[in-house]
């Protein structure tokens, strides 16, 4: 309901919206694809994928087979799943939302990989890095490594922002997300094309990933992997002992100071195995799935939220 309020107020159609394209008006061909393309970012040089049709002509999203799929993103990685339930590609420029997209989802990779390898034990020498993946961020600007961080990123996205607007002035074929690597990218066009999808997946699989690892590393106090026993690992440190010593070099040592991430333990809901179990979801209709992810329940009366839960889902 969401998705139809607000591709109605962008288009002032009915539905379906701006989709409503008849086929044999709209060309799905994509551009040709260079092969200076990078990453995921690039247009292939094939026909659209897109090959689901609906009842009066209407190519419609695999993705969400209820709904057309935007005819902005031929050309695209991943166009062939037809995903943009909100409309966001018609309401602003692809190439905007693209270079986005693949800007977060590398972030959000890296960002992963270092949290999980920060709370295995990986550590560089210095005392300033002996702090645990919560404490990481506080631990750098009372030690004054932010500012640098943000001279050598700021840097960087001048960089980028100089070459999105040659892209989108057309001086440059270039596409979203191209920054000229060519380390590890194949050569021939399938190979380009498979490496792009690969890369905008994982990205949007690790923008979900860290949103979760943080969340869960902050309410639960516990390292990676966040489950108890899980078999060959150690989900978190002892009660009071934190890793002080370069992982690299092999030393740990005790700290005098309890870790901030001790273990506690707790009971898990059946839904979300890695949250605590929630309360006061006794006796309600659905309460034995235990799903309360942000425990509302505890902050407001369960019968004011399930009244209103109840109403929003009628109306």
């Amino acid at each position: 309901f969401g998705g139809a309020i607000t591709q109605a107020t962008l288009s002032g159609n009915g539905f379906p919206w701006l989709y409503a394209t008849k086929e044999s008006k709209l060309s799905m061909s994509a551009s040709p694809a260079t092969a200076s393309s990078a990453f995921a970012g690039a247009r292939k040089s094939t026909t659209s994928r897109v090959a689901r049709k609906a009842e009066g002509g209407y190519k419609m999203s695999a993705a969400v087979p209820f709904l057309p799929a935007s005819p902005t993103l031929a050309g695209l990685a991943d166009e062939e799943t037809g995903f943009d339930p909100m409309g966001f590609s018609l309401a602003w420029d692809i190439r905007w939302l693209r270079e986005a997209e693949l800007k977060h989802g590398r972030v959000c990779m890296l960002a992963t990989t270092g949290w999980i390898a920060t709370d295995l034990g990986l550590r560089v020498p210095g005392d300033a890095f002996q702090v645990s993946s919560i404490d990481a961020h506080n631990a750098s600007v009372k030690f004054g490594g932010m500012p640098q961080i943000l001279l050598w990123i700021g840097l960087l996205e001048v960089f980028g922002a100089l070459a999105m607007i040659q892209m989108y002035t057309g001086k440059t074929d270039r596409t979203p997300g191209d920054f000229g690597l060519r380390t590890f990218y194949p050569a021939d066009e399938k190979g380009q094309y498979d490496m792009q999808l690969k890369e905008l997946r994982n990205g949007r699989l690790a923008m979900l990933a860290y949103s979760g690892i943080v969340t869960i590393a902050v309410f639960t106090g516990a390292k990676w992997p966040f489950i108890q026993n899980y078999p060959g690992l150690q989900a978190v440190a002892d009660d009071h002992r934190q890793a002080t010593g370069s992982a690299f070099c092999g030393a740990r040592r005790p700290s005098p100071a309890p870790a901030a991430t001790a273990r506690r333990a707790m009971e898990t809901s059946k839904s979300l195995p890695f949250l605590p179990k929630p309360k006061n979801l006794e006796g309600l209709a659905g309460g034995e799935a235990e799903f309360d992810p942000l425990c509302l329940a505890e902050i407001y009366d369960v019968r004011w939220l399930r009244e209103a839960e109840l109403k929003h889902c009628r109306v």
